[in-house]
């Protein structure tokens, strides 16, 4: 009864649990990584968990880096919460959907990640190079130069129109320009803050990123996906604020390898 109290209250059910955690460590070469988030809500194949993260190793981070459109990076973790409506009529009903990722990316030669405004502008111009590459390929790259393109057959249209025509193509088949990248401070410590939007999808991306060293660093992603735009307001709040209490609770701190212990010392 409580349960179906709250859930009527907040208008939705599921969503992250933060009296079902899981604490998990992950050693990124110098750096110990620990997270501490709820269990997933829906069914997932988890991969093998690995514990250890030697990324300046080049051949291991090329073996086991991932490309998706703009992004290249090892992944480290992840955790999945749907939001659902009380009373599921339909198969594909559900609200939307927050998921949180962890990785690790690699930084443009002559970009120091712990550097927080050049890491921040190398976000940016990151999204901007690859969207708006001179020559369109694969896996979207170029997509807003390919729009162009198409764009510039119609003879007919003014200057002005052209310009308002393909502003409106890009904000609903490419990629907009993005917010600048700022920092936030989070339990004293100051990460580089990254979005990804839309001006007319209610769907989102926010990133965090923390400097490794000076080539590498540490990005948590949260996916905000939007499947109901009418139910959006029922669970944005609380997918907002799980975001920030997942981030509460991430820790980077210097790992120290602890000594093997004396085989006698353990018997006694």
């Amino acid at each position: 009864m409580k349960k179906l109290l709250i859930a009527l209250w907040r208008g939705f059910v599921g969503g992250a649990d933060f009296t079902q955690l899981v604490t998990e460590r992950f050693i990124l070469e110098d750096k110990l990584l620990k997270v501490t988030i709820p269990i997933s809500n829906i069914v997932a194949r988890q991969l093998p968990k690995e514990v250890n993260y030697p990324y300046r190793n080049r051949h291991w981070f090329n073996t086991k880096q991932e490309i998706h459109t703009h992004e290249t990076y090892v992944h480290i973790y992840s955790r999945v919460w749907m939001y659902l409506p009380i009373i599921g009529i339909l198969p594909s009903s559900e609200y939307g959907m927050l998921s949180s990722v962890f990785r690790i990316k690699k930084n443009p030669e002559g970009i120091n990640a712990l550097d927080k405004q050049a890491l921040g502008a190398s976000l940016n111009r990151e999204y901007d190079e690859y969207y708006n590459h001179p020559e369109p390929g694969e896996k979207a790259k170029g997509s807003n130069t390919r729009i162009r393109q198409e764009m510039s057959k119609h003879k007919t249209l003014s200057d002005e129109v052209m310009a308002i025509q393909l502003e409106a193509a890009i904000n609903n088949g490419g990629y907009p320009k993005i917010p600048d990248a700022t920092t936030v401070k989070i339990n004293g410590i100051e990460w580089v803050f990254h979005q990804l939007v839309k001006p007319h999808s209610r769907s989102r991306t926010d990133m965090y990123c923390l400097g490794l060293d000076e080539r590498h660093y540490l990005v948590v992603r949260f996916n905000h996906q939007v499947d109901r735009s009418d139910k959006h307001k029922k669970w944005r709040k609380a997918a907002n604020q799980t975001q920030q209490r997942v981030m509460e609770r991430v820790s980077l701190t210097d790992y120290v390898d602890e000594p093997p212990q004396n085989l006698l010392e353990s018997n006694v």
